[in-house]
């Protein structure tokens, strides 16, 4: 909720869980419109490798914020 862009490794190392895509899927069917940009990310087995990195737009970000209760 703090605008940043985040990838898999950032969304397991916060929640613990490995359900990134699931939480993506669900926020977008609800109709907040997550951002996916596409990065390369090659690796020496995988040189055409893209990851995803995903983002919220702060506009949105507030007005979720606002939404459940916790705006500043």
């Amino acid at each position: 909720m703090d605008g940043r862009m985040f990838d898999h490794p950032d969304f397991e190392n916060s929640t613990q869980s490995w359900r990134l895509g699931a939480v993506i899927f669900t926020l977008r069917a609800l109709g907040w419109p997550v951002e996916t940009i596409e990065i390369p990310s090659p690796t020496r087995h995988c040189p055409d490798r893209v990851i995803a990195l995903y983002k919220l737009d702060s506009k949105y970000t507030a007005q979720a914020l606002a939404t459940s209760g916790d705006a500043q």
